[in-house]
Formats: C-alpha cells, structure tokens, sequence
C-alpha cells in the first residue's frame, strides 16, 4: 500500500490507524484527496467491504466509532456494526450496541429518524416513538401552524410518529392532526413533482414531469447505489427527481398492463399511477444536507453525495 500524502492536515493516530486497517489502495488514495470528507469514505469503505472482507469492515468501523470527529459518523459507525453483527448471528451484542447508541443525551436526529423507521417497521412501538420524538424534537418545538404549511417531505419523521401513536392507542396530540389532515386527500405523485418544479398552470393542472424523473429500483450493495450516482450526475441537465421504486412493484405493474418492466417508459407509467405519499419524488440534486435519495437515512452529503463517489 502507497502511504498517502494527505492534503489538509489529520489527527495523526487517525492517520495511523487508518493505515493499519488494510484498506484498498483506492479508498487511500480518496482519503488523500478528500480528507475533510473521511468519515463518510471510510463509512462507504466499510459497507463496501462487508461482504468480502467482513473483519476489514468491522476495523474500519470499530475506528470510526473511536475516532471519527463528527458525532453522526460515529452513530452511523455503530449502527453498522450493530447490523453487521446482527447477519453473523451475534444479535445480543448488535442490541447491546443500539442500546448505546440510544441512551439519553446521544442519539441524534439523523440517526434517531433511521431507528425510528426501523422499529416502527419491526412493530416495537415504544421504542420507535422514542426516537420520532428525538427525530422531531425541532418540529415538535415549533407551533403546530408552521408545520401545517411545511413541505410533506420535511414532515416525514412527524407523520412517522403520529402513525406510531396511533398504533399505540394514545389519543392525537395537535401534531398528530395537523399531520394526518395534511395526508389525507393529498396530491398524486405527478401534481407534487410539478408543484416541486415550479410547472403549475392556470387553473391548478401540471405538466407532466415525469419525462424528467428517474426511477431507480432498489438495490441492496452500497456500490450499486454508487453507480446510480454516477449516471445521475451524468444526466443531470435532464433530470429533475430521484423516485425509488421497489422491482416488484415495477413487475407487478408491467404484467398488469402488458408492459416490459425495463422499459423506462413503464417506470414512468409506474410514477403515475402514485399519490405523493406512496413515494416521495426527491428533487435532483438534493440539498447537500438533505436526505439522501438512496433512502439510507442520511444527509446527501455523507451518503451518494460524498466526495468519494466520483
């Protein structure tokens, strides 16, 4: 391995460690260009690396979680850990992890609205409205007429929650309602795409947007998701929005109608048939500090978004 020289200077243990951890040559080399952005290449090095090279992954974590500066790399270290732990069959040290990374005082909102989702879908309610209320601290602050008028796409942890709650049988607090009023009867995929692009006419109809909207089926390798950013970028000035969509969902479409499921105009078709709550179009490039389009729950600077996917 070629001992990099990095240009802007790192914690020299840091620098050691990393260099002791075996990494591929071209993770080293990225560190080299970008080591402001570390955390985050050593984060796509470590799922990158799970599968072949598992106990290469779980140094690269096991450093991030020690010595990672920035507090979400290092909760996004340990939630991988804990994953990683879970598919070797070790599930009472990834709980032990989750644990830690939830008590009082540590979880952050980033990685609070990834529990969440994740609890909420594995039916442990209380713990899933433990971390909606961390993920919402900030909404839940702010008087229930601002979150009236936000953006559906920021309310995504508060709706999460009042699902919760309902789940729960705990009466509806006034974010509760204000939520769920907002929801019912909204507007189809193609209307909020439009509204989100600014194409509204006279008399409240759209132009049809999904011309510039890419459908991107969800993988399960980082390095997939990778790719997908890279021909993003390349078609950037004729996008618009980032749609993920399920392969069943797009085959189960396609025998329906007698489509060919790879055909982009049966993705296409696909986003019209949707309400903008079934899939929430992602406006191409998101905000650096958004959520990533890839749905790993976090900001699109860290995730596709990293000066590592180039």
């Amino acid at each position: 391995m070629t001992e990099p020289a990095f240009s802007a200077p790192l914690d020299p243990g840091l620098v050691a460690a990393i260099l002791d951890t075996d990494l591929p040559q071209h993770v080293i080399d990225d560190l080299a260009q970008s080591p402001d952005a570390a955390g985050e290449i050593l984060l796509n090095a470590a799922y990158e690396l799970r599968g072949s090279r598992p106990d290469t992954a779980r140094r690269v974590l096991d450093l991030l979680r020690d010595r990672a500066p920035d507090a979400d790399h290092r909760q996004y270290a340990v939630h991988m850990s804990a994953r990683l732990l879970r598919e070797a069959g070790r599930a009472e040290e990834a709980d032990r992890l989750i644990e830690e990374l939830m008590r009082p005082g540590v979880l952050g909102r980033p990685m609070a609205a990834v529990l969440a989702d994740e609890f909420a879908e594995a039916g442990d309610l209380d713990r899933a409205l433990y971390c909606y209320n961390v993920a919402c601290r900030s909404l839940l602050a702010a008087p229930v007429e601002l979150v009236e008028g936000m953006d559906p796409v920021g309310l995504l942890p508060l709706t999460g929650r009042a699902r919760v709650r309902e789940r729960l049988g705990l009466p509806a607090d006034e974010h509760d309602r204000a939520v769920l009023a907002a929801g019912e009867g909204g507007p189809s995929l193609v209307d909020e795409m439009g509204r989100l692009d600014g194409t509204a006419e006279e008399g409240g109809t759209f132009e049809d947007p999904t011309a510039r909207v890419r459908v991107v089926l969800t993988g399960e390798e980082r390095s997939y998701y990778e790719d997908v950013e890279r021909g993003l970028r390349e078609s950037a000035g004729e996008l618009r929005f980032v749609v993920r969509a399920d392969p069943g969902e797009i085959d189960a479409h396609a025998r329906e109608r007698g489509l060919d499921p790879k055909d982009p105009d049966t993705l296409r078709s696909w986003a019209r048939t949707l309400d903008a709550d079934s899939a929430r179009p992602v406006v191409w490039p998101p905000e650096r500090n958004a959520a990533c389009w890839c749905g790993s729950g976090r900001k699109y600077k860290k995730c596709c978004g990293s000066p590592a996917v180039r």
